[in-house]
Parts: C-alpha cells; sequence; structure tokens
C-alpha cells in the first residue's frame, strides 16, 4: 500500500477526534460544578443574606452556648452542621470597636472588643482559613458535589469573596463596625472563637 494510501486510512481513522485544549482537558477529567460555577452569585444574594438574618449578638450566643446542657443541645439550639461528622456552625453579630489590626501574615486578624465587653479576632485575610463559611450555608452541601477537590474549591471561592470584601474595607484601629460571622466548632467553646466574616461593616 502506498504511503498515500496510508495517510488517507489515517485520516479516515482519525476523523472523529480533535485535539482538546488543557482546559478541556483538565474539565473532562473533573467536570465543573455548576454550584462552582455560581459561587459568586450565590455568596452575594444566599450566603450573606442567610448569615445575617441568623446572626445573633455575640453576648446572647456565648451565654446560650454555656447554658446548653451539652454540645449536641447547644447545635441544636443555637448552631447548624449538615452531617453529625462535622463541626457546628454557629452565626453572631459583632458590634464594636477594632482594638488591634494584625497584618503580619496572610492569614491576617484583627480584633473586636463587642459591646458587651467580650473581645473576638476576626479573619481578614488575605488568606481566610477553614470552611466555616461554606458549612454555614444551608443551601449546599457535599452529596451535591461527591468530589473533595471541588468541595474544597468551593470553599476556597466563598473565603475569597469574603476576603475581597474585607479589602474594600480596610479596617483600622478606632473603627466601629459591625461583624456578621461564623465560627465553627467541636465543642462549647468558653471564650468567643476567631469569626469568619461574611460582612463587616464600619458604622
Amino acid at each position: 500500500m502506498s504511503r498515500r494510501v496510508w495517510l488517507a486510512v489515517a485520516t479516515l481513522a482519525l476523523g472523529g477526534c480533535r485535539i482538546v485544549s488543557q482546559q478541556e482537558l483538565q474539565d473532562l477529567k473533573n467536570p465543573p460544578n455548576p454550584a462552582l460555577a455560581n459561587v459568586t452569585t450565590t455568596y452575594q444574594q444566599k450566603i450573606v443574606p442567610q448569615i445575617l438574618s441568623e446572626a445573633k449578638p455575640l453576648a446572647e450566643l456565648m451565654s446560650a452556648l454555656k447554658g446548653a446542657k451539652d454540645f449536641d443541645a447547644a447545635c441544636k439550639q443555637s448552631g447548624y452542621r449538615s452531617q453529625e461528622e462535622n463541626p457546628c456552625v454557629f452565626t453572631v453579630k459583632v458590634l464594636g470597636t477594632v482594638t488591634a489590626v494584625n497584618t503580619t501574615s496572610r492569614s491576617g486578624k484583627m480584633t473586636v472588643r463587642d459591646a458587651s465587653g467580650l473581645e473576638v479576632a476576626v479573619q481578614i485575610g488575605p488568606t481566610i482559613r477553614g470552611t466555616a463559611l461554606r458549612d454555614a450555608y444551608k443551601g449546599v452541601s457535599y452529596q451535591d458535589f461527591n468530589d473533595q477537590v471541588l468541595f474544597g474549591d468551593y470553599g476556597k471561592a466563598i473565603n475569597t469573596l469574603a476576603s475581597d470584601e474585607i479589602k474594600k474595607l480596610q479596617p483600622k484601629v478606632g473603627d466601629s463596625v459591625e461583624v456578621d460571622g461564623v465560627f465553627s466548632s467541636w465543642d462549647v467553646p468558653q471564650t468567643p472563637a476567631d469569626i469568619t466574616p461574611a460582612r463587616v461593616v464600619r458604622q
């Protein structure tokens, strides 16, 4: 068989194939989840409004947690967890004054003294640690992904959006602020845990 015939056969054999880009190949291996594609809209229109509507004043929340008979009761009464093996997520509102801002690392924090006198650390990024914001959102769960990597990416995307919002605020010592956010725990906290904010506004 001549070389020309071989080329014709090969061309016919490959007729149904096409070359894909690296991104297309990656998408074929790990199809993007619609929840991940719409994360910005979900954050703005669902996650932040949910947290604002559920946030309990810091002192009220801490009092309720300490008064609960056990952690499960505290979680059912004042928190949320989508699965028993997850930590409980509590939603809180802090109204107070910024007493410290620490940006020496990428996991920056500010300290806020609440009107009740309690002090609490608030993550300000640019790196927001943990998945408390993702885990607090009742509109999605791991079953919507069935993929640890995609579910992890979803949490990172939410944290990035939260960090971007705080970046606009640039909090300073002496600012009066309202923080609406969440923290997660495996046990009843004796002191306020570090808060992951969904929204921080200057008063």
